[in-house]
C-alpha cells in the first residue's frame, strides 16, 4: 500500500483506512486551487471498492446557502458535532460550515466577500466501514482535518488546534 500522507493528514491515518480499506491499489491525489477569490482543497483516496473525497471551499454566503450546497441532505437526519459553527455527519457524508473571521485585516483570500465561510465536505462510497457508528465517527474526524487544513491556509480563525482525536457526536 503507498501512502501519500500531507499536512495534518500525515498523523493518524487509521480513519481513512477503515472508510476505503486499502489494498495494493490504493492511491491518493491533492490538489490546492488558489487565487484571490478562491480556495478550493481536494483531497481523495480510493481503492478499487471505495473511495473518501474531501473538499473544503471558500464561498461567499450564508448558513442557509451552505444549506442549499447539501445536496438533499437534510439537516434533521444528521449528527452533529464539535467542530466549526456548524458541522454535521450522516451515514456517508460528513459537512462542515464556518464562519470566516481571518486574524489580519485584508486577508487575500476573503478580499471583496461581504460574508465569506469555510465550507467542508468529506464524502464516502463503495464498500465502506460496515458499522454506521464508526462510519459516522471516521466521516467526522476527517472533516475536522480537513477543516484545519483549510484554516492553515486561509486564517479563517484565530487558536484553532490540531485534532487530536475524533470529534465528539452530539445529538
Amino acid at each position: 500500500m503507498t501512502k501519500v500522507a500531507q499536512g495534518v493528514f500525515s498523523a493518524n491515518v487509521e480513519p481513512l483506512e477503515r472508510l476505503v480499506s486499502p489494498d495494493s491499489s490504493f492511491t491518493s491525489e491533492w490538489s490546492r486551487e488558489v487565487s484571490d477569490s478562491l480556495l478550493l482543497l481536494t483531497r481523495s483516496n480510493s481503492t478499487s471498492h471505495a473511495s473518501v473525497k474531501m473538499t473544503a471551499e471558500l464561498k461567499d454566503g450564508s448558513v442557509k446557502d451552505w444549506r442549499t450546497q447539501l445536496g438533499g441532505a437534510d439537516t434533521a437526519d444528521g449528527t452533529r458535532f464539535d467542530v466549526g459553527t456548524e458541522a454535521f455527519v450522516w451515514d456517508k457524508q460528513a459537512a462542515v460550515y464556518v464562519v470566516c473571521k481571518p486574524h489580519s485585516a485584508g486577508s487575500s483570500h476573503t478580499a471583496g466577500l461581504k460574508d465569506p465561510y469555510l465550507s467542508i465536505l468529506v464524502s464516502a462510497s463503495g464498500s465502506v466501514e460496515r458499522d454506521s457508528e464508526m462510519r459516522r465517527q471516521d466521516l467526522a474526524h476527517l472533516a475536522s482535518r480537513m477543516f484545519f487544513e483549510a484554516q492553515l491556509q486561509t486564517g479563517c480563525q484565530e487558536d484553532f488546534i490540531a485534532p487530536s482525536g475524533p470529534p465528539r457526536l452530539t445529538d
